[in-house]
């Protein structure tokens, strides 16, 4: 019955060696997918830089044209 035993978890054994044997591919494929997310992420942050820097200016812009035209009425009035 010892024998029964010892069989019975070296089947159980092989089927979960058996089941872990892809692992190490999925975790390459894993690694590849992060790496090309991370790329993307960066290059995503470098346009959301490029964009609030450009309302930025539009901002400042506007900040302008409004204190022009305040100044045009200020002076339109006195």
């Amino acid at each position: 019955m010892g024998k029964a035993v010892a069989h019975w978890s070296d089947e159980r054994l092989n089927d979960l060696a058996a089941a872990l044997e892809d692992v190490p591919a999925r975790v390459a494929v894993l690694e590849a997918t992060v790496e090309r997310l991370v790329d993307e992420n960066r290059a995503l942050r470098a346009e959301v830089v490029s964009i609030q820097r450009q309302l930025l200016q539009v901002a400042w812009l506007l900040v302008g044209a409004l204190l022009g035209g305040a100044g045009a009425l200020v002076a339109a009035l006195i």
